[in-house]
């Protein structure tokens, strides 16, 4: 049976626990087990069967031995002054059995009586005829008692089988799973595809196997010293899948689980932006409430934090390229490049840390795309020097320089303290640099976890590399989740036709987590297509967006249920103005300020700035001027395809966010036929005009 949660035994080996749980793995596919992760045991059952996804049993495992047992049969045994008898064989154990079941019938409801679930105590060191002999003893129970030693696996199920008599009801069934694995509910504010009007509420919700597996399975933190002789290094482990599958839930229950079983240990979830940090740190508290062992952070926040501060301005890429356009003057091979790759091949140089001429000029720049010649390399390292003098003039920095500080003072001269962490999870870990993963394996103490959450559909280690090249080993050590549960149907083939009518043969090389039809069809809500709607210009987009805002909350769409996002950083605070001036102060909260308060109506952030988000609805603005930036004369066909490559994946990653409704926005001057449009997915749908 591979449907044990978690799968590695966590207990001591030769007990009889570890006994029992053998037994348990030889049983077929029917059935499902989950042994409780409550630290205290006393409250709730050290195990729950189901069959068929319909019989259930509640089981505790006593360690008696084969010898007690017969010493209190034969009234041999002596506890002080009272003789232990049969009927004091696994009291404790049915005790606890007792008490579950008495607390989750009340609370399911008293007038329907007892849960018809099956009470077992296991005796995997006594023989089954020796506990027939105690039953005959102690007379009938409402549990069963049952010697399991050197009993097959085949003969367990057969028991089981017979002991499986009235079925619990559905209702029954996600009862006991809440109160037994409480770990593993998805409360219905976490799931976008949902109806988002009038307050109603979603169906009940787990995590299904494969998140659960992710979540629980491999959770020691803290291994034996003699163990961290075989595994020095950090033991690493991926989760990839299709859009709204659960990789940023995964970490988050996952890290949450880790802090709470290991109080002792070090917890740290880094994410690339600031609004994903956000909203895990506020679903963290929606669960638990804050673990004083686990740490939120970005990664550039956990640097400035580490390295004690940072002196001088921090120039962002706008400000970066526009001094590239000046500086590139008299270095002519340059002049076929952009501006934006420019500044982009310089980050990717501080980013592998090629720290000279040389180490540049060998570099294997495999996946960067653009070819460039001998005197192209040359001359873009003497613009790096020219900008790095003016970095220095005006004591400036960028954040490649910071990650570049970051990792002098961690990995290169070790002043930071570290090794800090027992484990480190990184949601969206594709657009981690190399020497970003070089700190957080520096960060890492010996034998430590490093969970990371992936998606290559949205871009893929920043800028095409693999794992391997980064020093990531994932082979063998991957998960890939293949159900969606984010998008009805329709916005995600939405997402999907844009997404294959735009990419190229590359890509399709690259094992991309796009759905296929049989994921498609597995979505049982179709939902409502996208919507397009025209407009003339760019302002109109934003006055635009805000009518339709005000308009679905007249609708009776409720507080939190709407995300609005602008694929241009330009405009994004001028939507956020616009929207206020129309909904009132407090009612649009920018993601990147912090987690949503209650009192927010909707949230406003940049495309860039999405991985890892998700509302019911979302509306989404700046579309276009992604897509005519791909016509720029000046580029290069190399950088035009990866331009066209970039965006393809960014505006799928918007598209995804949504849940239950999607409204792109676009300005109407474009013609459908325009091969930014790939001539496909906008047209399907003429849209609204203004």
């Amino acid at each position: 049976m591979d449907r044990i949660f978690p799968k590695n035994f966590r207990g001591e080996p030769g007990s009889a626990l570890h006994l029992f749980y053998k037994v348990l793995r030889k049983l077929p596919e029917e059935f499902a087990a989950w042994f409780s992760l409550d630290a205290g045991g006393e409250d709730i059952p050290q195990l729950f069967l189901v069959w068929r996804e319909r019989h259930g049993f509640l089981i505790q495992v006593a360690p008696t031995s084969q010898r007690f047992v017969e010493a209190a049969l034969h009234g041999d045994l002596f506890g002080g002054d009272e003789t232990v008898g049969p009927g004091d064989l696994g009291r404790g154990e049915n005790e606890v059995l007792e008490r579950f079941v008495s607390r989750a019938s009340e609370e399911f409801g008293p007038l329907a009586g007892e849960l018809p679930v099956k009470k077992l105590v296991v005796f995997p060191n006594v023989a089954e005829s020796t506990i027939d002999e105690v039953l005959l003893l102690r007379g009938e129970q409402g549990t069963t008692y049952l010697g399991m030693q050197q009993m097959d696996a085949g003969r367990f199920e057969r028991r089981l089988a017979a002991l499986a008599e009235a079925a619990l009801p559905a209702t029954g069934m996600i009862h006991l799973r809440r109160l037994f694995t409480p770990e593993s509910v998805v409360p219905d504010d976490f799931q976008a595809r949902r109806t988002a009007d009038r307050n109603t509420a979603a169906a009940t919700r787990f995590l299904d196997f494969d998140q659960e597996w992710c979540v629980k399975n491999d959770l020691d933190l803290l291994p034996a010293q003699d163990d961290l002789v075989h595994e020095a290094s950090a033991r690493t482990r991926l989760v990839t899948g299709v859009a709204g599958s659960g990789k940023s839930l995964v970490i988050l229950y996952r890290a949450l689980l880790s802090a709470k079983l290991h109080p002792r240990a070090r917890v740290l979830v880094l994410t690339h932006n600031r609004p994903l940090r956000n909203e895990l740190e506020r679903r963290c508290g929606r669960l638990e409430g804050t673990a004083r062992n686990l740490e939120w952070s970005t990664f550039f926040q956990w640097a400035v934090r580490s390295i004690g501060g940072i002196q001088g301005d921090i120039w962002s890429p706008a400000r970066t390229r526009s001094a590239l356009i000046e500086l590139r003057s008299g270095l002519p091979s340059l002049d076929p490049l952009s501006p934006d790759y420019l500044t982009d091949e310089i980050g990717w140089i501080k980013d592998h840390r090629l720290l000279t001429r040389d180490a540049y000029r060998a570099a294997d720049r495999s996946g960067r795309g653009t070819r460039l010649t001998a005197r192209q390399r040359d001359e873009l390292w003497d613009l790096l020097s020219r900008y790095q003098h003016l970095l220095h003039a005006q004591r400036a920095n960028d954040w490649h320089g910071v990650a570049l500080a970051f990792h002098r003072a961690a990995v290169e001269e070790g002043r930071l303290g570290f090794p800090r962490y027992d484990a480190i999870f990184i949601d969206e870990a594709q657009f981690f640099a190399k020497c970003w993963f070089e700190i957080v394996r520096a960060a890492l103490k010996p034998g430590g976890h490093l969970f990371l959450a992936a998606d290559p559909t949205q871009g893929f280690l920043r800028r095409r590399q693999s794992w391997i090249a980064a020093g990531i080993e994932v082979r063998g050590r991957t998960t890939r989740l293949t159900q969606p549960y984010r998008n009805a149907r329709a916005i995600l083939a939405f997402a999907r036709e844009f997404y294959e009518s735009r990419r190229s043969g590359e890509d399709a090389e690259e094992g991309l987590n796009v759905p296929d039809d049989t994921v498609l069809e597995s979505i049982s809500e179709v939902g409502e297509a996208p919507e397009i709607i025209r407009v003339d210009t760019t302002q109109d987009e934003i006055a635009r967006a805000v009518n339709e805002v005000e308009a679905l909350r007249e609708g009776g769409l409720v507080a939190g249920s709407l995300l609005l996002l602008h694929a241009d950083s330009r405009l994004e605070w001028a939507l956020r103005a616009a929207l206020e001036a129309k909904l009132g102060i407090g009612q649009v909260h920018d993601l990147k300020d912090g987690p949503m308060p209650a009192t927010a109506y909707c949230a406003v952030t940049t495309l860039n700035a999405a991985t890892g988000l998700e509302a019911p609805v979302v509306i989404l603005l700046g579309v276009d001027a992604l897509l005519e930036s791909e016509n720029d004369p000046r580029l290069s066909e190399e950088e035009r395809t990866e331009l066209r490559r970039d965006h393809t994946r960014q505006l799928y990653m918007g598209f995804t966010r949504a849940g239950q409704r999607l409204l792109v926005i676009r300005t109407a001057g474009r013609s459908d036929n325009d091969e930014a449009d790939s001539g496909r997915i906008f047209p399907l749908s003429p849209g609204r005009p203004a």
